[in-house]
């Protein structure tokens, strides 16, 4: 240790000397030619470090809303028309937190293989942090993701409301497992005549709107239904 502290010493000691007989020019010439790198590193190090403690300090956490349209060609994600005028629809302020929405993720679960990839793997993580409120896709892939238990009970009492306004477009799945129940459960809303296909264009026909089971912004999730059915 003591003979590498001292090289490293005999080092910068050698350098110091070499500097000093060049002129500010060559001086600044040596230095880029040679540590070049390590300034980059230097630059690079801080400027992660400076963006880390921005975002932990003051990036927006929460949501207000975060939708995924799966299996679209469509422009729904962020920034699209169909997000700026639901955002100004339902008066979301988005420097205090965040609307969402996700339209590029591409998984089926009603067909083979359907669950192996990594975009339902990602949607199941992303139902399991409770950071989801709705998914829309197509009748029978919804009716795959409810029969797992990821969407949420549409007569449970905490979205009676929803329930009842829109009980003429309920789209039910039958449960995988019996134990919780052997009866249909209704999972789905029905938005195949909404502006999702009418004037967004995000569904050519039939799209179904399903309600993550940890969702917690339900009156978010009414104010995208009276929307988009407007």
């Amino acid at each position: 240790m003591r003979d590498q502290k001292s090289r490293f010493r005999g080092y910068l000691e050698a350098e110091r000397h070499k500097l000093e007989s060049l002129t500010g020019r060559q001086k600044l010439r040596y230095i880029i030619d040679y540590y070049w790198l390590w300034i980059l590193g230097i630059f690079c190090a801080f400027f992660i470090f400076g963006y880390v403690i921005y975002h932990a300090a003051f990036a927006v956490k929460d949501f207000w809303f975060y939708a995924v349209f799966a299996n679209t060609m469509g422009d729904g994600g962020n920034g699209s028309r169909l997000y700026t005028d639901f955002v100004d629809y339902a008066g979301f302020d988005t420097s205090q937190k965040k609307v969402e929405m996700n339209a590029s993720s591409w998984f089926d679960p009603s067909v083979k293989g359907g669950t192996v990839n990594s975009y339902y793997q990602a949607f199941v993580a992303l139902v399991e942090s409770g950071d989801l409120d709705i998914v829309v896709m197509g009748r029978e892939g919804l009716r795959a993701v409810g029969s797992s238990g990821r969407l949420l009970d549409l007569s449970d009492e905490r979205c009676s409301g929803i329930y009842k306004k829109y009980s003429g477009r309920i789209v039910t799945c039958e449960p995988y497992d019996e134990e919780y129940s052997d009866a249909s459960v209704p999972v789905g809303i029905d938005l195949s005549d909404s502006r999702l296909v009418t004037e967004y264009g995000l569904y050519e026909d039939e799209c179904v709107l399903g309600i993550s089971a940890y969702s917690s912004r339900l009156d978010s999730v009414e104010a995208f239904l009276d929307f988009v059915l407007l």
